[in-house]
């Protein structure tokens, strides 16, 4: 129900989706794969950008493919006339078995229990069941443990209705350039294909390569790659960006809506962990830890306002967020504030976010909550 309101009413708070700076990221890691096929990883959705959207642009942009993380997200895709190849990227329960194969997702196999009940629904629906077998090279999340994976095979390969069309894994350290450790896996990997095809189990696409390995490793590409928070204009490590240019493909906009003037020695906040320290003037932007803006930022970030930084203070609440606007004389309510984007000659992007609260990108986009209005533009800027 909030979201159909949403759609009708335009709040405060608005996140910009900017269609062109996404496919503009999409060419740009697109010309570092050759003829490769491109997975656009869009789970949760699309890290806070809006899955459908997202997902019916990268289309247009050029991906071959699409990754989810949940059965639902990959039925909802469906349900909006997307007909690609969808990539479950967790792993399933044996419930979920039916909607994968009535939806033709392509499910990731971690165990033999899932390959069995996948198998069993694709017999029952009389369909072919195109499955991924994950590897477990050291991430320790999902996948089969590499000295297990003939076994495995030999129990499950031939399971009717099932058509092994890829295997892969997922590395646990590229992002942070630790190059021994990620070569290790990778070698792991290759073995582990190479045994299999010595017992005559083969698998058509195989790929490891998310993010980090699209922007810098082309020597590990294989047949598909799958990148996600590059979609979005975020290099996962600093380091990256002089490979490839990438465009922040949101804005975080919201109003100031109130504004006070306090004496010295107030306490403003929840707890009062914010004193002034002289006359001050206090702004109120409409936005807080239930959006998505994190409690982690209280008196620890900034915001944009009239082209200035201007710090937050206070404990952010949950509908709210106090900013200091002493030194913006000027400064009036209904103003814009700008909480991730450019005002004026100055910026704040996800990643400023994610340092001041310690995270990372993904965690800071992805969780901007429903209740802020989705405004897709098509700019180039």
């Amino acid at each position: 129900m909030l979201q159909h309101v949403n759609s009708l009413v335009e709040g405060h708070t608005v996140a910009e989706i900017n269609l062109a700076a996404l496919r503009s990221n999409v060419q740009a890691l697109k010309n570092k794969i050759d003829h490769r096929i491109f997975l656009a990883v869009i789970k949760t959705d699309a890290y806070g950008h809006g899955i459908i959207p997202i997902a019916k642009e990268a289309l247009k942009a050029g991906a071959d493919r699409l990754g989810v993380t949940t059965v639902e997200e990959g039925i909802l895709l469906r349900q909006n006339g997307i007909y690609i190849p969808i990539h479950i990227l967790s792993t399933i329960t044996p419930e979920q078995a039916e909607y994968v194969v009535r939806y033709r997702l392509i499910a990731s196999i971690s165990s033999e229990y899932t390959a069995r009940a996948i198998s069993k629904e694709a017999v029952k629906q009389n369909q072919s069941a195109s499955v991924h077998l994950k590897v477990d090279t050291g991430l320790h999340r999902f996948g089969i443990d590499p000295l297990k994976a003939i076994e495995f095979c030999h129990h499950c390969y031939y399971l009717p209705h099932l058509f092994w069309e890829g295997i892969y894994t997922h590395f646990s350290s590229a992002d942070e350039g630790e190059w021994d450790t990620t070569e290790k896996q990778f070698q792991l990997f290759m073995d582990t294909v190479k045994n299999l095809e010595k017992k005559q189990f083969y698998f058509p696409l195989k790929h490891v390569g998310a993010s980090t390995i699209t922007i810098e490793r082309k020597d590990m590409h294989l047949d598909m790659v799958r990148p996600g928070i590059a979609l979005f204009g975020y290099h996962p490590a600093v380091r990256q960006r002089n490979i490839v240019t990438l465009k922040p493909v949101m804005t975080l906009k919201t109003k100031l809506v109130l504004k006070r003037s306090l004496a010295a020695n107030s306490q403003v906040g929840y707890g009062g962990d914010y004193v002034t320290k002289g006359q001050e003037t206090i702004g109120i932007i409409p936005i807080g830890h239930g959006d998505g803006y994190k409690r982690r930022l209280s008196n620890n970030g900034h915001v944009l306002i009239r082209g200035k930084r201007v710090e937050i203070v206070g404990t952010i609440s949950l509908d709210q967020t106090f900013i200091n606007i002493t030194n913006l004389i000027d400064a009036k309510e209904g103003d814009e504030v700008v909480l991730i984007g450019r005002q004026g000659q100055e910026e704040i992007s996800a990643r400023d976010i994610a340092d001041w609260i310690h995270s990372n990108v993904d965690e800071v986009l992805a969780s901007l909550m429903y209740r802020i209005k989705r405004k897709y533009i098509d700019e180039f800027s």
